[in-house]
């Protein structure tokens, strides 16, 4: 049973007493199938804009979605989308339909072209509902019948193309990879097969919905699965993808082709787009920079330059967030880097490249480390959560990392006059910053303060003993030569 929410049912109604149809439909009836809670709803009527306009003249409106043949009605705190019926959207150009089905239609997959309303219940012409009840949620394109003259012209050749699903709109190809990718759906098989057959589309397909339809696939529950799994038609839009497929390492350390260790290390990532596009750029450059030992174990120097490189020509190509690129180039870089599992070593690093930086490298590194083998585990990835434990104590408990983090300022050191010049202050706070960085506890201003006073102390006498030494040296250069020569008889 379908429970539509208040704000929801009213906008029906509203549309019902104006005489006219009013349906949700698309992908908030298949999350409600599912049994989730949609955020969003679009309803769809056979209203035209200025009968929707009219209908709802008595509530908050926004002209923001015109351009898709959107009419945005705000329905007690809640944003609907109402559309007349579409058959299809080209930039900026919207054609319409005059029927339901024909809308429902437009939405590429039998999952999305359903549509219900509380009077006239389910409406499900292709059959979508089948496709989300079952054990396994299967993605089935929305085709045609078509049929080909052949010689014999009393049985002409009849079959279901799903083509145009995926040339009309090239971006489904990944979209139904990225239902794969949220939802762990299977893509039946003439689908898949239609998909592969178009995957020359994207050609002229949309860069951004490109992009975006990328970006939710790498952010999947299952995006290893899928990457893996779809890599020949990935390679369409990442053709740097290719040299890495079944490329074997000839390493002790890898169980994985190149390919296989790049998916499973996304899927093993945290679900930020930095670090997970990171890692599905981290090894790209090694196939570019593999040779072979005479042990017969492989390396890659220079791999992570290489793949920063090809990361970058990615992004570029995809028109990345400019913030973004430079976050994921960076971590692309710098993904094999040595971290220190010493204390001190480690806030020496937050100091250097800060505590949120640090941590995104250590959370890469984990994963890449992670997808090296079928364990999952290994003595780099102990030390890696180890390194990683010990940055979240510091930042959470406040730690001394950076001299600013001090108890005592180098103002104070001269106003006591512990120190008479900027030099000697500047000495003495690197001294005291060392101390803190070994033992946290001593971050305390009068402990501080007192080891600086002594510090000052001993600087005296230290001085005080090497001037009396100085001046029994230059005694000694003044006695007549006789007078030594005397004293050694």
């Amino acid at each position: 049973m379908i429970i539509l929410p208040n704000q929801v049912t009213q906008a029906i109604d509203v549309l019902e007493k104006a005489g006219y149809d009013a349906y949700i439909a698309g992908a908030c009836v298949r999350e409600l199938l599912l049994g989730e809670d949609p955020q969003d709803f679009d309803i769809v009527t056979n209203a035209g804009i200025n009968d929707i306009l009219f209908a709802f003249r008595d509530y908050r409106i926004s002209d923001e979605g015109m351009q898709r043949g959107e009419v945005l009605v705000t329905v007690v705190g809640m944003i609907i989308a109402i559309s007349p019926y579409r058959r299809e959207i080209v930039g900026s150009r919207v054609i319409y339909a005059d029927d339901l089905e024909t809308d429902l239609a437009r939405r590429g997959f039998t999952m999305n072209a359903i549509a219900y309303s509380p009077r006239a219940g389910l409406i499900d012409p292709y059959g979508g509902r089948s496709c989300l009840t079952g054990e396994e949620k299967v993605i089935v394109a929305i085709g045609e019948t078509v049929t080909n003259p052949t010689k014999d012209k009393n049985s002409p050749e009849t079959y279901y193309d799903m083509s145009r699903c995926f040339t009309t709109k090239p971006s489904r190809i990944l979209q139904a990879m990225r239902y794969c990718a949220e939802r762990d759906f299977v893509i039946e098989e003439g689908t898949r097969a239609a998909m592969r057959a178009n995957v020359e589309s994207f050609e002229y397909a949309d860069t951004d919905l490109l992009r975006e339809e990328l970006t939710r696939i790498v952010m999947g529950k299952f995006a290893a699965k899928v990457l893996e799994q779809y890599a020949d038609i990935l390679r369409f839009i990442l053709p740097e993808i290719d040299p890495c497929v079944d490329f074997d390492q000839h390493s002790p350390h890898h169980e994985f082709t190149v390919w296989k260790h790049i998916c499973r290390s996304v899927g093993f990532a945290v679900p930020e787009p930095s670090l997970r596009f990171a890692m599905l750029f981290h090894d790209l450059g090694k196939p570019d920079c593999f040779y072979i030992d005479t042990r017969s174990k492989g390396h890659f120097k220079g791999h992570c330059e290489r793949s920063r490189i090809l990361a970058e020509g990615i992004m570029r190509r995809f028109d990345f967030d400019r913030k973004l690129s430079e976050e994921i180039s960076w971590l692309v870089y710098h993904h094999d880097v040595e971290i220190p599992e010493d204390r001190k070593e480690l806030k020496r690093l937050i100091r250097e490249i800060g505590a949120d930086d640090l941590r995104k490298l250590i959370q890469i590194e984990l994963a890449d480390n992670r997808a090296k083998r079928e364990s999952g585990e290994n003595d780099r990835t102990k030390l890696l959560r180890n390194s990683l434990t010990a940055l979240n104590e510091i930042i959470d408990t406040g730690e001394c990392y950076d001299m600013s983090q001090l108890a005592v300022q180098k103002r104070e050191l001269l106003e006591r006059r512990i120190v008479t010049s900027d030099a000697e202050a500047d000495a003495l706070m690197s001294a005291l910053f060392d101390i803190v960085l070994d033992k946290p506890s001593f971050n305390n201003k009068l402990m501080l303060l007192d080891m600086a006073e002594k510090s000052r102390k001993k600087a005296e006498e230290l001085a005080a003993e090497r001037a009396a030494k100085l001046k029994e040296q230059q005694d000694r250069r003044n006695e007549p030569v006789y007078s030594r020569r005397k004293k050694k008889l």
